[in-house]
């Protein structure tokens, strides 16, 4: 008689896809994917700030033309920055063309789900 069933727990990553039955490479590559899927939505919304202010500024400036340069450098680097943030996406994804990097040649832009 088996009176005390022994109770077998896994504790995974809700972020990463399914890491506890996947191959390193795999895991290694969901990783990959996670902190970049994190680092891209982090880039989108400093930029979206940045451009929310920039417009704020604009308004605020009331012809005064220092305060308007300064918005339209505001406006200039933000965008530059968003560029700078989709420009990494593609030297990753070339890199890991080039060298065959697994994790990095499957790199998809996708939207956060949780």
């Amino acid at each position: 008689m088996n009176l005390i069933k022994p109770i077998y727990a896994v504790i995974e990553n809700p972020a990463l896809k399914n890491p506890s039955g996947q191959s390193s490479p795999d895991y290694i590559s969901n990783v990959i994917q996670t902190l970049f899927g994190i680092f891209m939505v982090v880039g989108v919304i400093y930029f979206v700030w940045h451009f929310l202010f920039a417009g704020y500024h604009f308004i605020s400036a009331r012809g005064d033309e220092k305060a308007y340069a300064e918005a339209k450098n505001e406006v200039t680097y933000s965008l530059i920055g968003l560029g700078a943030v989709f420009s990494v996406f593609a030297v990753l994804k070339l890199i890991g063309a080039i060298l065959g990097i697994q994790g990095l040649d499957s790199l998809q832009i996708s939207l956060p789900s949780l």
